[in-house]
């Protein structure tokens, strides 16, 4: 190292970008200034005056001094604030698809490698070319007292690790932006990760840190990563963030990351899709109650020929179990935990391969000579294995100690295409209150119109079928055009669609009951028996299995929240475990929102009815509208693919009380392809 107070070699002099983007590489790990000097062919002292102007540019270098001489580090660069906005141009048939992940944690032990490459294999296959991961892609720096969470502790490590691992698929561009988790790396390391890897990977392209604009075309998506705590109400934080929204601010789309959850739904004219993570459940989400969704949604959205919003159409893709054993193929650096026993006798990759020479039933003293290791040393190679998620014991069977390998049953995280699958198409309607004046049978007729467009043969109506009979409701006379049970259950034979082929199940709610509990007059029994294409499923539930997909219809009789899952939570909770549907169908609420939740894939359907004199009152949401479901089920039932197509209708579609629905509506009635 040359004598610093050497005046005559300091100068100022400027440095090309070629020399200072030299610099930055070389030192994106830790060098010695020699090693530096020598490549930029400057004196140490140079290097060192360059490094401090660059300090004074912002720049996180980090000069460190030890018994050799200095070492340089770069620790990130500035760190920008601003949201960042990117831009995609739809195909020749307006479309742009991706893929939407969130929460991969890689580098942590509840990473799922496994599942990640399933995703972009299913992406290749499916010809998409996009994939967007709303946060999270890294594990994120944990304190010094948790040694068990991630197997990469340092961000350096974490950057090789991405760097290295993460799927690679010709013709796959991968857009990230970074989350909570990640913003460890810059609030404790002041590293930006997601410009660390983006700058080693040409098929990654970094969007900023925590939310990112994007346009489609002329339609604006957000993607963001949430800041705040998860909490047991799925759609509290989504709603919230969409509330604080000024309407010149809104998006036509919200990808939302960091909740671990799976929902779809449309509020203030806005389409929110929460992100569910890719990894497993770790000791934090069990600490603090968080349920996991795992998954991920394959999107399409298409543009008009403006460029604005057509239509968004999600397919999600859940993944109900996780690998245990998601480190076996992982590249793990023994530096990274100061607790892993350093090994003279074998290195990582040798101690992997030699784990297949380890019998179930072996003696250890045959396993010892074999490779003529000490006791010690194997103990050494049990811990490596466990980091690899190898579990093997050793166990006393008679007078020797053998090996236990304990072998995780084997699963299939593999999904088939689509296109292999059952594919069932089903209508949902609800709450058509036939004889209130705000019903809205033209609508449920364009509905019916378009399911036999699309071939459809079940449709499924989840209850309230129409308005009932209350005496003790003074108002509720005036806000009928008809009165009673012949009246009500008379046009419901007589309007109700008629589609030929086409079968309608039903199940009756507290409204129908209500003439029950006025003059045992049965709506079930009627209805069921004057219409052959109507078939009766039960007061308040009903099952039905469509292609052995067990299907739950669900009318509750308790009152209505602001929240749009909190009600649908709580009738999945109260499911039992060995007897839960695949899907379960949601009326009386009057709102519309799709989520997955327990393994169950929950709609809760809006009504057919705009909004009444009581939910006025009572400041309720009144959705109005229906759901056509698309499910790639296997021949036992499973979903392996969703897609719940959501169709709204606003106020200038409604037909008030003045008289239109209830004196101008036809019957639809579609026999032999005959409209």
């Amino acid at each position: 190292m040359e004598n610093i107070n050497n005046e005559e070699k300091i100068e100022t002099k400027e440095y090309s970008k070629e020399t200072i983007d030299k610099l930055l590489e070389l030192i994106k790990k830790e060098k010695h200034i020699s090693v530096i000097s020598t490549a930029l062919d400057l004196t140490d002292f140079e290097v060192l005056g360059l490094v401090h102007d660059l300090i004074e540019g912002g720049m996180n270098i980090i000069v460190k001094q030890y018994d050799d001489g200095f070492h340089l580090l770069n620790q990130g660069d500035t760190i920008d604030k601003e949201v960042s906005t990117y831009s995609f141009e739809t195909d020749e048939s307006n479309e742009f698809k991706f893929v939407a992940i969130s929460d991969l944690r890689l580098g942590s032990n509840s990473q799922q490698l496994t599942i990640l490459n399933d995703i972009y294999r299913k992406a290749y296959e499916m010809g998409i070319h996009n994939v967007i991961i709303c946060g999270n892609i890294s594990a994120g720096l944990q304190p010094i007292t948790d040694t068990e969470s991630n197997f990469i502790e340092d961000s350096q490590g974490q950057i090789d690790y991405i760097v290295n691992n993460y799927p690679r698929h010709e013709g796959i561009t991968t857009y990230f932006i970074s989350g909570k988790i990640d913003d460890k790396h810059i609030s404790l390391k002041n590293i930006n990760i997601g410009k660390r890897i983006a700058a080693e990977r040409k098929d990654m392209i970094y969007l900023g840190e925590d939310v990112c604009d994007i346009k489609i075309d002329r339609v604006k998506m957000q993607v963001m990563n949430s800041k705040l705590s998860k909490t047991y109400t799925a759609s509290y934080r989504t709603q919230q963030t969409l509330d604080a929204y000024r309407s010149e601010d809104k998006p036509d789309i919200l990808l939302y990351g960091g909740l671990l959850q799976m929902e779809k739904y449309t509020y203030r004219d806005v389409t929110c899709i929460s992100v569910p993570s890719v990894c497993a459940t770790d000791k934090e989400m069990k600490t603090k109650r968080y349920a996991n969704t795992i998954g991920a949604w394959y999107i399409t959205v298409t543009t008009n020929e403006k460029g604005l919003l057509q239509n968004v159409n999600a397919i999600n893709s859940p993944y109900y179990l996780t690998n245990k054993e998601n480190l076996r193929d992982v590249n793990i650096n023994i530096k990274n935990k100061s607790t892993k026993p350093n090994l003279d006798s074998a290195s990582i990759e040798t101690a992997l391969h030699s784990y297949n020479y380890a019998k179930n039933g072996m003696s250890i003293d045959t396993y010892m000579a074999k490779f003529n290791i000490s006791y010690k040393e194997l103990q050494g190679l049990l811990y490596i294995w466990e980091m690899c998620g190898k579990s093997v014991e050793i166990v006393q069977n008679g007078n020797e100690m053998v090996f236990k390998k304990n072998i995780a049953k084997k699963i299939n995280y593999s999904k088939v295409s689509p296109e292999e699958l059952n594919c069932t198409e089903v209508l949902v309607v609800s709450d058509t209150h036939f004889g209130n004046i705000h019903q809205q049978l033209h609508l449920l007729n364009q509905l019916y119109q378009e399911a036999y467009n699309r071939g459809i043969k079940y449709a499924l109506h989840v209850g309230d079928m129409t308005d009932g009979n209350y005496p003790i409701r003074p108002e509720s006379p005036r806000q009928q055009f008809l009165h009673g049970f012949d009246e009500q259950v008379g046009y419901t034979v007589d309007m109700y669609p008629y589609v030929d082929g086409m079968e309608t199940y039903y199940i009756l709610g507290s409204h129908d009951e209500s003439h029950y509990k006025n003059g045992q007059a049965t709506v079930d029994y009627w209805v069921d028996r004057c219409r052959r294409d109507m078939t009766f499923l039960g007061q308040d539930t009903g099952q039905i299995e469509i292609n052995a997909v067990k299907i739950l219809l669900d009318h509750p009789g308790d009152g209505s929240t602001q929240s749009l899952s909190y009600k649908p939570q709580k009738r999945i909770e109260i499911l039992e475990s060995h007897n839960k549907p695949k899907i379960m169908l949601i009326g009386h609420y009057h709102k519309s929102y799709a989520f997955a939740y327990r393994n169950v894939q929950c709609i809760e359907v809006p009504a057919l009815c705009s909004k009444t004199q009581f939910q006025q009152k009572k400041g309720l949401i009144n959705s109005v509208g229906g759901y056509f479901l698309k499910i790639y089920s296997d021949s036992k039932g499973n979903i392996q693919y969703f897609e719940p197509e959501e169709i709204l209708f606003s106020e200038k579609d409604f037909w008030d009380e003045a008289g239109k629905d209830k004196k101008k509506v036809k019957k639809l009635q579609i026999k032999q392809g005959i409209y």
